[in-house]
């Protein structure tokens, strides 16, 4: 499909129905903020030409002159225009590791009409920005687990109604998967990992469990059983989904390296760190955080270009890795 058809198509999709009308430069405009720049001409000489084969009407009884559909025309299915097709283009690569495959799969038809479409877009600007952007994971990436995607269907199915789940659950570690009923009480991303929030029989906590360990999964006819005082935003705030280590927050001191430690004064790791610059260039960053497994990773990123100063328990256990790093790089 050319970039006139697609213009022409969004056009008669722009045209209000009689008593109603739109002038040639409101229509100019309207194409415009969707990614077509042409004349107040070249859509003039679109309508006439549309208006010998489709119901289109011309009121030039008083000014400004303006085009519509006839009263009674019957309904028209609108094109995809760059803009949507944009949307759809960049949607397309975020929804699909949050979507059931089975689901994501049938939502295909839409990700190829939005691309065929900016493929025709060969001057527009729109195809230009799809083309020239893109989005790059912040670490290391990693390919994501393999998932059974009916057990997958299965799990979203359930929390979408609210139904019990009888499943199999492969345990970290284990060579045979445990029978167990579950209640799903939400789905979280955690990068390439899906994880299940829910409740075990004979456990009143919430646990997080990735998806792929799931072996089997089937609605058994009961409801979810869901805790009164649980809420998920509660849940992963409170840092559970961070591998939290201890309930108690804890007091951070590290000096960073000059180059290290820069990045904290554009993009904070807390609204209230106290982060000062040192007069020998490093950065002192004072902050109250969650003692999770992901803050240590994160630290541990840095190499030898971070000092733990306090908490005292921290610093020790980071003296104990470098010892334990020292005695295999000399073995």
């Amino acid at each position: 499909m050319s970039d006139t058809t697609l213009r022409q198509l969004k056009l008669l999709e722009l045209l209000p129905r009689q008593p109603f009308k739109k002038s040639t430069q409101t229509l100019k405009e309207n194409l415009s903020e969707i990614g077509f720049e042409v004349s107040t001409r070249t859509i003039q000489r679109d309508l006439k030409n549309l208006s010998s084969i489709l119901p289109l009407m011309s009121d030039e009884r008083d000014k400004p002159y303006g085009w519509s559909w006839h009263k009674d025309a019957s309904g028209f299915n609108p094109a995809m225009d760059p803009i949507e097709a944009l949307t759809f283009s960049l949607a397309q690569e975020y929804l699909e590791p949050i979507m059931p495959s089975k689901s994501f799969k049938r939502m295909n038809i839409f990700f190829e009409r939005a691309n065929n479409v900016l493929k025709e877009m060969d001057k527009s600007s729109i195809k230009r920005w799809r083309d020239n952007v893109r989005v790059v994971p912040q670490w290391q990436s990693l390919i994501p687990p393999e998932i059974n995607e009916e057990v997958e269907g299965q799990i979203y199915d359930a929390l979408l109604q609210g139904n019990q789940l009888e499943v199999e659950y492969l345990k970290r570690g284990s060579k045979k998967p445990e029978k167990r009923i579950v209640n799903p009480l939400g789905i979280v991303l955690q990068g390439v990992v899906h994880r299940l929030i829910c409740i075990m029989d004979g456990s009143d906590s919430p646990r997080h469990l990735p998806i792929h360990r799931f072996k089997k999964a089937k609605k058994n006819g009961n409801k979810v059983e869901t805790p009164q005082d649980f809420n998920l935003d509660s849940y992963i705030e409170s840092q559970n989904i961070g591998y939290l280590i201890s309930a108690k927050p804890i007091q951070l001191e590290v000096l960073f390296q000059s180059m290290a430690g820069f990045h904290l004064t554009e993009t904070p790791i807390i609204k209230d760190q106290d982060l000062k610059r040192l007069s020998d260039g490093r950065y002192r960053l004072k902050a109250k955080l969650a003692d999770t497994s992901q803050l240590r990773w994160w630290l541990l990123g840095f190499g030898g270009q971070i000092e733990v100063v306090k908490p005292k328990s921290l610093r020790d256990e980071f003296k104990q890795v470098a010892k334990e790093i020292k005695n295999i790089y000399d073995a």
